[in-house]
């Protein structure tokens, strides 16, 4: 049994190691060599981390490798993992101007080589600026962490502080290995470190206004969602029922949990298609979907889904659930009932109302509820909404409490990495004019030092660029 137990585990490590490949050097500079290089490029205006996309793509198409990871970092620190995770195909790939002749620049697969070039662990570090002011930021997710990386290269001193035991947030503890190595994501996010904030791990802070009262400036806010939601089915309390964070959680930790032969996954959205995929790595025969929505109503991605698909994975959609089916205290099946809306665009459990006669149960070993996620930890001093989702000022990123900020899940409810990143950018540029502001009525003395200085971060005008002034410019 010994034997037999750890070869399944190692059967399940080798599957869960992250798939897809980077390209070669000669096969990333063709692909670059495909783009039309728009004068007024569109996919730019797609990426909310504000990437030049036309200038990185350009710097590899010449051979400038370590000029377009830099480029990239410099906008988002974090390049490979949004390489490898970024639904590019709805944000820039989307708008490329190349899909009009045949298909879209491959710009993830470009950053994905433009990340794995340099790691953060090893990439030069921009000209710190020299300012005066203490910054908290609550969550090393991708908001804080990037806001973070911006309030440091503008020189303000910054405490990190995350309860967890380990940085990263979604990206070491929610998205499973064979879509996202453990050990990348490490060597990307040392670069925070090394531009010189101050994480401590393990501590949670509950209050961000004692944070100000205990000598900050000012506070980011960026703690994520960690609460799984629960469908409040009877026979939940059974063994091998599970909340899909959880068990996204426990894989990325190592844990290689036994899920049997038959999985039951129920939700549309994007963390039930990778529990789905996590439940067949681990050795699951088959896996259903089973979910409120219709194919083209899912919240999943859609590359999410056609992935799902393309495994095997077997969908039942426009379905709720009815109850979990168990057998001396163990799950042995599920039963659900087809659906109709009773409003048609309204998405909710609430909407939905029973089709007569379309009645199923599936045969399963395990359930795994995946329909979404909320708020740990709700942060009473701010103005939070229903959900406890903490309500700021778009414009500005701050809340109800001044010089206290937030961004990421925390605030959207639900997004992407790089729109966090966008939102951790956004939050500390004003909070660098906030705490400049302190100072300023203060007296203090502020030296801003010298500006970043792209020729020592990009190491000069590049041979692209000069061969693109001689050819008069990109095409529109």
């Amino acid at each position: 049994m010994m034997e037999e137990t750890t070869t399944r585990e190692g059967a399940a490590r080798e599957a869960l190691s992250e798939e897809g490949r980077t390209y070669a050097p000669h096969e990333a500079v063709i692909e670059a060599s495909r783009c039309l290089m728009c004068e007024d490029p569109p996919c730019n205006v797609g990426c909310p981390a504000g990437v030049d996309v036309r200038r990185f793509i350009r710097k590899i198409r010449f051979g400038n490798f370590r000029g377009a990871a830099r480029l990239v970092r410099d906008a988002n620190l974090m390049v490979g993992i949004c390489g490898r995770i970024c639904p590019q195909e709805m944000l820039c790939m989307e708008r490329c101007t190349r899909a009009a002749l045949d298909t879209p620049i491959d710009i993830a697969g470009l950053q994905r080589f433009a990340g794995d070039v340099e790691l953060g662990e090893t990439a030069p570090l921009p000209e710190i600026g020299r300012r005066e002011g203490r910054v908290a930021v609550i969550g090393a997710g991708p908001a804080g962490l990037a806001a973070a990386a911006e309030l440091r290269k503008a020189g303000l001193e910054v405490v990190i502080f995350e309860r967890s035991e380990e940085p990263g947030g979604v990206l070491t503890r929610g998205i499973p290995p064979f879509r996202l190595d453990p050990a990348f994501t490490e060597g990307e996010l040392a670069y925070v470190e090394r531009l010189g904030a101050d994480l401590r791990l393990g501590e949670e802070v509950e209050d961000p206004v004692s944070l100000l009262d205990g000598g900050f400036d000012a506070v980011f806010v960026s703690a994520g969602l960690w609460r799984s939601h629960a469908v409040g089915l009877e026979g939940e309390t059974l063994d091998g029922v599970m909340l899909a964070g959880d068990l996204l959680t426990r894989v990325a930790s190592g844990d290689r949990p036994d899920l049997g032969e038959r999985v039951v996954v129920i939700g549309g959205g994007n963390v039930a298609m990778d529990a789905a995929a996590t439940a067949l790595r681990l050795g699951a025969e088959r896996v259903y979907v089973c979910c409120l929505e219709s194919r083209e109503e899912m919240p999943a991605f859609p590359s999410e889904v056609e992935s799902a698909q393309s495994e095997g994975i077997e969908f039942r959609t426009r379905t709720r659930p009815v109850r979990i089916l168990g057998k001396d205290g163990e799950v042995v099946g599920y039963e659900g009932a087809g659906i109709r809306w009773k409003q048609p665009g309204l998405l909710v459990p609430s909407n939905a109302e029973d089709v007569p006669g379309t009645e199923f149960r599936i045969a399963a070993d395990s359930v795994v509820e995946a329909i979404g996620q909320g708020v740990l930890t709700e942060f009473t001093s701010l103005d939070l909404s229903d959900r406890g989702l903490v309500r700021v000022d778009p414009e500005t990123m701050e809340t109800s409490v001044e010089g206290v900020f937030a961004g990421g899940d925390i605030v959207s409810g639900g997004g992407t990495a790089v729109q966090a990143v966008a939102d951790g950018k956004g939050a500390a540029e004003s909070i660098v004019a906030y705490v400049e502001g302190i100072h300023e009525s203060s007296g203090s003395n502020i030296d801003e030092g010298a500006p970043g200085n792209e020729l020592s971060v990009f190491e000069g005008r590049d041979a692209e660029d000069n061969s693109e002034e001689r050819r008069g410019g990109g095409r529109k």
